[in-house]
């Protein structure tokens, strides 16, 4: 049952048991799996249209060079454009929240008139030049013009890209406005070897490391807690994720952008055992192959297939909810919880095919309201 706000009102198990006095519209949605959507952890909407564009290079700044360079010739209608794009594919593909990463703008300007939930995460970075911190901080004190559907985050960039001045500066903003805190980690071995002061690709391109863990760094300037979400963490060691579990952060795991990459096989094990959340997202185009997070569950059974279909569509809807910072709202249908939903082709609730590309989306609705596919 559904309330006039868009939230599920009551979970009815036997449809005999519906009182249809009580009840306003009835409305039989025929044969199929009726679903809570999926929930996308970590995407850049904004670099859709880059597509096939973007090599992935020898070495990961290789990467980042090719994706400024590609950027460079963007204006902000291209931004715009790409973001509506891309939250149609996700809406198609049975996405009903994202929680996206924006640079431009783009995100915050385009996602407050368009259907699906969104949390934008303004990204933030200073290369280590701590001298543009103030100025920095400064733009992201103007909040994101908020709508119906439409929340906000900070996204420090990463490690490499972020002095300790602002991230302090950030950590203060986080505290004094609420706000949930997105930040890429341990993404490459470039990184990690740059996290260690060893000779990595990226010497020259960014300042050296201060000596100091990247985690170290976030959990003294107040931003390793349970509104982070760390974002790839391919290569973690057995005391990083003793300090993650303790501080109630979640990891997001993108499993297309790892493919896109060849990265080695991610540690999912690793994290469960430590008792560390773990969802999914798409990441971009510029770095993957689609932007559709039931690719992204069926790449991730692909490649562990000791993972059930249920642990794998809970990574994908109710993990990507925690990280997100909205658990009980977006990623499960039970009461109170927005009525986002995707119905499924077939007559038999089974994760197995919605798990593995077996079950085509029908219909999506968010908040109540059915998107025209």
């Amino acid at each position: 049952m559904l309330g006039a706000d868009g939230r599920v009102v009551e979970v009815i198990e036997r449809y005999a048991s519906v009182n249809r006095s009580a009840v306003g519209e009835l409305v039989d949605l025929g044969e199929g799996v009726l679903a809570p959507g999926w929930v996308n952890a970590h995407a850049h909407l904004e670099l859709s249209s880059l597509v096939g564009k973007v090599d992935s290079g020898a070495a990961f700044p290789d990467w980042i060079k090719a994706l400024l360079r590609e950027r460079a010739g963007l204006e902000r209608a291209d931004y715009d454009a790409a973001v509506m794009e891309g939250a149609n594919r996700l809406l198609r593909g049975g996405t009903t929240t994202v929680g996206d990463v924006d640079s431009s703008g783009a995100s915050a300007r385009t996602l407050r008139t368009h259907p699906i939930r969104s949390l934008v995460f303004k990204e933030a970075l200073d290369v280590g030049d701590s001298a543009r911190c103030d100025a920095v901080i400064a733009a992201l004190e103007v909040p994101v013009e908020r709508a119906e559907g439409l929340m906000e985050g900070l996204s420090p960039h990463a490690g490499y890209t972020v002095s300790d001045p602002l991230l302090a500066g950030l950590a203060a903003l986080a505290a004094a406005r609420e706000l949930p805190v997105q930040v890429h980690w341990n993404e490459s071995l470039d990184e990690l070897c740059w996290e260690r002061g060893e000779q990595s690709a990226f010497d020259g391109v960014v300042p050296p490391c201060s000596g100091k863990k990247t985690l170290q760094r976030l959990e003294e300037a107040g931003l390793l807690g349970q509104k982070t979400s760390l974002v790839h963490a391919n290569y973690s060691t057995e005391e990083d994720l003793r300090l993650i579990a303790s501080r109630g952060a979640v990891i997001v795991h993108c499993p297309g952008a790892h493919a896109f990459f060849e990265r080695s096989h991610f540690g999912l094990e690793g994290f469960h055992r430590a008792g560390v959340p773990v969802a999914l997202g798409t990441d971009s185009l510029a770095g993957n192959n689609a932007l559709e997070m039931g690719e992204e569950v069926a790449l991730l059974r692909d490649s562990h297939p000791e993972l059930s279909p249920g642990l794998a569509f809970e990574m994908a809807t109710q993990a990507s909810a925690v990280a997100l910072g909205l658990a009980g709202e977006v990623g499960s249908l039970e009461e109170g919880a927005f009525a986002d939903m995707v119905l499924y082709e077939g007559g038999v609730e089974d994760l197995e095919r919605i798990t593995s590309r077996g079950a085509a989306v029908q219909r999506v609705w968010v908040g109540g309201v059915e998107w025209s596919l």
